[in-house]
């Protein structure tokens, strides 16, 4: 098994950098831990804060240079580039669903980015290059940060909120395909056709337009869900699958953390049901029998005009 090289599942330096990951996830749990509420909470924005410089300054390594194409790689240009872009500001604010977010988003794409490190992959880097370093760094970021947030009680998660997290999900697939047109009018992406535009596998656009070519074996496993009519129209393509599996993990992970409101709400819910059902069956055989009498009453009266005229 070669050492130096990346790639995916067959180095010994791809399972070097989970190691590292997983380490250094560890040792900011246990070294924040017993640590102050302050001290947790600007520790884990200095993290955020130095990847969100770490996007910019890649742009002085070797591995990106072509003026001023390169610069949409600044760019909202896929899921984790928007998070490595807007975590930093959604942490400092006091917006509940924007944290959950960055929790449920965060964990997903950011695992996904280190275990599936396409990117550099592709590049045919050693695991010691300083783009693999800032890889690794800004993709781990993504998901330590926002777990630990929420195992410090930094934010607390509400699975009342959860269905927010697809609108936020669904509105950055948005802004990544209106940040691909602004770029391509003022001449920083070069397109040729709207087909091209359309081609999923010309650029990586967080899959907003589709899956590429090399991930039709894994389709399998999520587009099952997708009408037929669907599976070429952007962000559509993805709805039912972003919702039904997305919707399973974000539940299941709500009742490690909410279980106790959910409980709650189920059982303040089955006492609603209990009281008002009755009730309204109960109303409803009342306005029976209102109708019924006054049906009475009416035939009564009509026969008593009946007799009255003859």
């Amino acid at each position: 098994m070669e050492l130096k090289k990346i790639k995916f599942g067959t180095s010994l330096g791809y399972y070097l950098w989970l190691v590292i990951c997983i380490g250094a996830f560890l040792g900011l749990y246990f070294g924040l831990r017993k640590k102050s509420k302050k001290v947790q909470s600007w520790s884990l924005f200095g993290i955020l804060a130095f990847n969100f410089v770490m996007h910019f300054l890649k742009l002085a390594l070797p591995q990106y240079s072509g003026f001023p194409a390169i610069l949409r790689k600044c760019s909202f240009e896929n899921i984790c580039a928007v998070s490595t872009l807007i975590f930093p500001f959604i942490y400092l604010s006091k917006w509940k669903a924007g944290k959950d977010y960055m929790f449920y988003l965060g964990l997903v794409s950011g695992i996904l980015g280190c275990v599936a490190p396409m990117p550099v992959a592709s590049m045919n880097l050693a695991f010691y290059e300083p783009e693999v370093i800032r890889y690794y760094i800004c993709h781990a970021g993504i998901w330590i940060v926002p777990l630990l947030m929420v195992l410090f009680g930094l934010h607390e998660l509400n699975w009342r909120r959860i269905w927010k997290t697809f609108v936020i999900y669904f509105a950055v697939l948005g802004v990544i395909i209106i940040n691909e047109l602004i770029l391509i009018r003022i001449g920083w992406v070069k397109t040729s056709s709207m087909d091209e535009f359309f081609d999923a596998n010309s650029r990586d656009m967080g899959y907003a337009i589709g899956l590429p070519d090399s991930m039709q074996g894994a389709a399998k496993y999520v587009l099952w869900l997708t009408p037929k009519a669907w599976r070429n129209v952007p962000i559509l393509w993805e709805l039912f699958p972003v919702i039904i599996l997305g919707g399973i993990l974000a539940f299941s992970a709500c009742m490690i953390w909410d279980h106790k409101r959910f409980k709650e709400d189920i059982i303040n819910f089955y006492n609603t049901v209990k009281v008002k059902v009755p009730a309204f069956f109960a109303k409803a055989k009342a306005g029976v029998k209102i109708t019924e009498n006054l049906d009475t009453e009416i035939a009564e009266d009509g026969e008593e005009q009946e007799e009255n005229s003859l």
